[in-house]
């Protein structure tokens, strides 16, 4: 077992103040309180300039994200990070872990994570790092000495004397050479895969997380590739073997910390991913819902992302999925969107309207683009339109920023009441305060037009509408029947160009003459009694 790092503070998570219901009072988990951000630390801030971010670059932008101050406006106004890998790694990326107790040296030290730590838990940000257990790096310890003769760490991988032929899941070659043997790696020869059928690598990986669970005092753990654990021989993907193995993990995690959040990469449609809630993890992300979306906007018609969130709300225990857009897998959202601002805030408007608990990537905020390799969808996080840092550092960027930093960053748009940052801002900040949005119920209702997405989302007197029109055409005339609410109501505009009024038929309420190309609205409906 390798010797834990000396700690020099202690961190305890604060819990926003921001909602005046919180979900823990309402019987759900803290966080559906939240709105996460994805971030890659080596893109976000550099502090040192030698071109990598590293946590004191992240610890000092953090006011960006969310200053603490519930009254204030001009922060992004997350409550949640998400940390890509922040372990020892020879990679740029981090997900072929080297020493699951160390910090990755470009990224600065333990005593830099702590203090980045603190300072989130003092604003109400919760934090969960990259826990990746399905493989290690082929240049770790463990790996490199398991084929020495009375190795310690000899079954921690899977070896066989010779190849037993079969692909992975999507056809890639998983058996790999190296000294007249072969070992299993799902990804890719550099990561292979950790045989957790061994209780001893079991131990191990449960006495890590024990440790930056426990005595480091992160919120919880996003688990890389969570499906494919444990194998059944050629089935490589969501066995009973995995899930009770997962099932055991989280059990442990809570017996340390019952508020631990233990969330799942399931890349798989709905059925598949929420079957491992609430047993195995606490949460996985809604890819199959992410992919609808796109599908919809592809088709200008709203039935395939509705289809999709009644499969989600019917499949999911109430609001325990992880919405998004894109991740650091995926091609940007704002490229996919070819670059259209106003589908851009289109999609930021359905995302953070969503039940669950949704997670923003960084620079998504700003309609950062990004077109595979990967090293292009994690490109520098934009601050500034200077040409070659893009305020991210003073020395040379690790990988150049995307081209369209001229329009997408930060100090462009910050004072733009207009802006893509903007009507994040406002979404975020606003979903903060309405418990309908954090905890509350989602009707799909049934608009006129093809084209129009309309979901209501409700908490005891609280409702809020959102309509999005997915096409490229203007919508005319519409109606939709909201008498369940009442016959008359107020309402108030968070978002969209309308106006609040008093409305005396709810059966046949519309609020405008006219929808413009993928245009987006969120209402406040205040129901007369």
């Amino acid at each position: 077992m390798t010797p834990q790092p000396t700690l020099t503070t202690s961190s305890v998570v604060t819990t926003t103040t921001i909602p005046t219901v919180s979900a823990i009072q309402d019987g759900l988990p803290w966080w559906n309180d939240r709105v996460f951000y994805e971030v890659f630390v080596r893109s976000f801030a550099d502090s040192n300039g030698d071109g990598d971010g590293d946590l004191v670059g992240l610890t000092d932008r953090l006011d960006y994200l969310n200053d603490g101050d519930p009254a204030t406006d001009t922060d992004l106004g997350i409550t949640g990070i998400w940390l890509m890998p922040v372990f020892d790694s020879p990679s740029y990326h981090g997900y072929d872990v080297t020493d699951y107790r160390t910090i990755e040296p470009d990224y600065g030290t333990l005593a830099d994570f702590q203090e980045f730590l603190e300072a989130a838990h003092d604003r109400g940000i919760a934090v969960i790092v990259d826990l990746v257990m399905n493989h290690s790096s082929r240049d770790h310890p463990w790996f490199t000495g398991a084929s020495t003769e009375g190795s310690a760490t000899a079954d921690w991988y899977i070896f066989e004397d010779e190849d037993p032929g079969w692909r992975g899941p999507w056809g890639q070659n998983v058996w790999h050479e190296r000294d007249d043997a072969f070992y299993y790696g799902l990804f890719w020869e550099g990561m292979p895969d950790l045989n957790l059928t061994n209780e001893s690598v079991t131990a191990e990986m449960h006495d890590v997380a024990s440790y930056w669970l426990g005595d480091v005092g992160v919120d919880g753990f996003r688990l890389d590739a969570a499906r494919h654990f444990v194998e059944d021989g050629e089935i490589q993907e969501d066995t009973p073997e995995t899930m009770k193995w997962l099932t055991d993990f989280r059990t442990e995690m809570h017996s340390l910390s019952a508020d631990a959040l233990i969330l799942g990469e399931v890349w798989a449609d709905t059925d598949i991913a929420s079957s491992y809630v609430p047993d195995a993890l606490d949460l996985t992300f809604g890819f199959g819902l992410g992919e609808a979306f796109l599908d919809a906007m592809t088709r200008w018609d709203a039935r395939p992302v509705e289809d999709a969130l009644a499969a989600s709300l019917k499949e999911y225990p109430h609001g325990q999925l992880a919405p998004f857009l894109t991740n650091h897998d995926q091609n940007r959202i704002m490229s996919q969107l070819a670059g259209n601002w106003e589908r851009a805030e289109l999609a930021s408007v359905w995302l953070l309207t969503l039940p669950g608990t949704p997670f923003v990537y960084y620079g998504e905020e700003v309609g950062l683009k990004g077109i595979k390799p990967d090293e292009r969808i994690r490109t520098p996080m934009p601050w500034t339109d200077n040409s070659i840092t893009v305020g991210f550092t003073e020395g040379i960027p690790w990988e150049p920023p995307d081209h369209g930093f001229s329009e997408a960053n930060v100090g462009l748009q910050s004072s733009d009441p207009d802006s893509l940052l903007s009507t994040y801002r406002k979404l975020i900040h606003f979903r903060n305060s309405s418990n309908a949005l954090r905890l509350g119920t989602t009707t799909i209702l049934e608009p006129s037009a093809d084209e129009v997405y309309a979901v209501l989302r409700s908490f005891d007197d609280e409702h809020v509408l959102t309509l999005l029109n997915l096409s490229g055409r203007e919508i005319l005339s519409g109606h939709l029947n909201l008498s369940a609410l009442g016959t008359s109501a107020t309402t108030a505009t968070i978002h969209g160009d309308t106006s609040d009024t008093a409305v005396e038929d709810l059966a046949n309420y519309w609020p405008t003459d006219v929808i413009p190309p993928f245009g987006s609205y969120v209402i406040e409906i205040i129901a007369d009694h």
